[in-house]
């Protein structure tokens, strides 16, 4: 994956030479562009795939994680500045599925182009707040344990490791800072489709709450269980990356539009 000149906040992976239309995905808490390997050639010729890169790691490690949803929803804002002269969707898991929503709002409430489609996956709903205990302020060994009881999300090859705890804590951490802090603001629907997606196996963000979803929409909702648990990417990414081609179909059809202006086991996607 190579990153375009001036814009640290998304990733290109490589795929589409002549892209008819671009997918922007946002990654779970402590996540970053690397979830989302293999999504480029999986969407080519016709769909580029951007995946996000928080501050806090991977080419970004020098920079101070952001501690609110605002300030990370302000800079990947900052970073499309662009690339919204094709069709577009958004793809959030988690963590991501908030912010590409409030993205989402950010674009609506600026003028701006809007995703053909916004597409949320393990992600609750915003007005339904914490279904979890705030763990966020826990020393690091609490915390750590209360991830592992509640998602299993950090790969073993990481816990082993002290000095990868190390660099990898900070980033986690200040996204579930984010997270638990995050204040929704009810009253504005994105006029945009919502299709969500919940694993069948996530004790947390089950399908009857990701339904939920359809009170953010203007437009069509659409809710597909799929098979795996919060991190169901690793099962069910060919389903996931089906209804997102479909989505972008009629763009892909019409060709090239008039520019507007400015867990561990990720090899199987």
């Amino acid at each position: 994956m190579t990153a375009i000149h001036g814009s640290p906040q998304f990733v290109r992976q490589a795929g589409a030479a002549e892209p008819r239309a671009r997918l922007f995905c946002f990654p779970f808490a402590g996540g970053s562009a690397p979830v989302f390997a293999g999504w480029g050639e999986r969407l080519k010729p016709d769909i580029e795939v951007w995946a996000a890169h928080p501050r806090g790691r991977g080419m970004r490690f020098r920079e101070t994680p952001d501690l609110n949803t605002g300030a990370m929803v302000g800079d990947f804002l900052f970073g499309l500045r662009g690339l919204l002269d094709l069709p577009f969707v958004f793809y959030g898991h988690s963590l991501g599925g908030l912010l590409a929503f409030e993205l989402t709002r950010q674009l609506q409430a600026q003028g701006l182009p809007l995703p053909k489609g916004l597409f949320v996956g393990a992600t609750v709903p915003p007005h339904l707040g914490l279904i979890h205990e705030e763990i966020h302020h826990l020393p690091d060994q609490q915390f750590v344990s209360a991830i592992q009881d509640r998602y299993a999300g950090i790969p073993e090859a990481v816990l082993r490791e002290p000095e990868l705890m190390e660099m990898f804590l900070p980033a986690l951490k200040a996204d579930f800072a984010a997270y638990e802090r995050y204040g929704f603001s009810p009253g504005v629907q994105v006029a945009c489709p919502i299709t969500a997606f919940a694993g069948a196996n996530d004790p947390g963000a089950r399908p009857e709450l990701i339904g939920e979803w359809a009170h953010h929409t203007t437009g069509k909702f659409a809710l597909h269980t799929v098979a795996g648990d919060h991190f169901f990417l690793a099962e069910s990414a060919g389903l996931v990356l089906g209804e997102i081609r479909k989505s972008l179909g009629d763009g892909l059809e019409a060709g090239r539009p008039a520019a507007v202006g400015g867990r561990e086991d990720w090899k199987r996607l």
